[in-house]
C-alpha cells in the first residue's frame, strides 16, 4: 500500500484531480447511503440560510455548488498521496494571514488552529509547519494499512502528531504552554464526554469542547485556517478569531455555540469544497441525544 501511495503521488496535480473528480461522482452514484447523507447535510445547510442568500434560494447557484461538492469529495482522497509524499505540494500552497499568527506567537501566546473538513485540510498543518512548529490532534485510522501510512507519512520534523487520548491532550497542553501552535478539526464528532450539543446549520450536532477548554486553560488564541483549492494548487488563509464572547468567562455551552457559528462562516466561504458526506449529526455511542430529538423519536 505504501508503494502504491508513493507511485500515485508522482501523478501531476491535474491528473490526480481528474481521477478525484471521477471518483467523487462514482462514489456518489454507487452508494445510496453516501448519496443520502451528502444530500441531507447540504440541503439542511442551504435551508438554514447560513451559506449565503444565493444558496438559500436553492437555485442555479445551489445546484452548481452541489455538483462541485460531489467532485471535490473525491479530490480529498486523490490529493492525499501528493500532500503526504510530494514535497512540491508545499510550494503550490500560498498563505495569507501568517504575519498575524507569528505576532501572536512572538507575544508568548499559544495558538489553536481550527481547520474544517474543507478543501486540502490535510495540507494546512504541513504548510503552516514550514513557518512555525505545530502539534496536530489526530484520531488513528481503523484500517491497519492506512493507520501505518498515517504514522509513517504524516509527521514532519516541525509537525508532531498527538493521538485523541488523554496522553494526546497532555501533549497539546504542553505545546500551548510553551507558546507553540496546535491544530485540530472542530467539526469532527467527539467521543462520549468530550463534547456538548450545539447547533450547526440549524440542527444539533455533538461538538468537541477541547478547543475551548484548552483556550480557557492557557489563554491561547484561536485561529481559523481554510485550505482552499485553486487552479494553481491551494491557498491557506489564516484568520485570528475575534470571539463574540469572552472565552475566559463564558460558559462552555455559549463558547462552543459561538465556535460553531464561526465554523459556519468558514464553510460558507467555499461550500463546494466542504465534505458534506461526513456524518456530522450522528449520536455517538453512550451519548444521550438532545431532548427535542428524543421527543421527536417517540412522537
Amino acid at each position: 500500500m505504501m508503494l502504491l501511495f508513493k507511485l500515485f503521488a508522482r501523478l501531476p496535480l491535474w491528473g490526480a484531480r481528474g481521477i478525484g473528480l471521477a471518483l467523487g461522482w462514482l462514489t456518489w452514484a454507487l452508494s445510496p447511503t453516501y448519496r443520502r447523507m451528502m444530500r441531507t447535510n447540504f440541503i439542511r445547510a442551504c435551508a438554514s440560510g447560513r451559506l449565503g442568500p444565493a444558496l438559500a434560494l436553492q437555485g442555479a447557484a445551489a445546484r452548481t455548488a452541489w455538483c462541485q461538492a460531489i467532485g471535490h469529495a473525491g479530490l480529498m482522497a486523490t490529493e492525499l498521496p501528493k500532500i503526504w509524499c510530494d514535497q512540491r505540494a508545499l510550494s503550490r500552497m500560498s498563505i495569507s494571514g501568517l504575519d498575524d499568527v507569528q505576532a501572536i506567537v512572538r507575544a508568548g501566546r499559544g495558538v489553536i488552529i481550527l481547520t474544517p473538513h474543507l478543501g486540502a485540510f490535510e495540507l494546512s498543518a504541513r504548510a503552516f509547519s514550514q513557518h512555525l512548529p505545530i502539534t496536530v490532534l489526530y484520531r488513528p485510522a481503523r484500517h491497519a494499512g492506512f493507520r501505518q501510512l498515517m504514522e509513517n507519512l504524516r509527521p514532519l520534523p516541525t509537525m508532531a502528531t498527538a493521538p485523541a487520548s488523554a496522553t494526546g491532550v497532555r501533549q497539546l497542553l504542553r505545546a500551548l504552554k510553551q507558546g507553540q501552535a496546535i491544530g485540530m478539526l472542530p467539526d469532527q464528532v467527539p467521543h462520549q464526554g468530550e463534547g456538548v450539543w450545539a447547533e450547526v446549520f440549524g440542527a444539533p450536532a455533538y461538538t468537541m469542547t477541547l478547543p475551548i477548554r484548552l483556550a480557557q486553560a492557557t489563554g491561547a488564541a484561536i485561529v481559523w485556517a481554510l485550505a482552499i483549492r485553486t487552479q494553481q494548487g491551494w491557498h491557506l488563509d489564516l484568520q485570528p478569531w475575534d470571539t463574540p464572547v469572552d472565552l475566559a468567562s463564558a460558559s462552555l455551552d455559549d463558547a462552543v455555540a459561538a465556535m460553531n457559528v464561526a465554523l459556519e462562516v468558514q464553510i460558507a466561504r467555499a461550500p463546494e469544497q466542504y465534505l458534506w458526506a461526513y456524518n456530522r449529526y450522528k449520536v455517538p455511542k453512550n451519548v444521550a441525544p438532545p431532548i427535542h430529538l428524543t421527543a421527536a423519536h417517540h412522537a
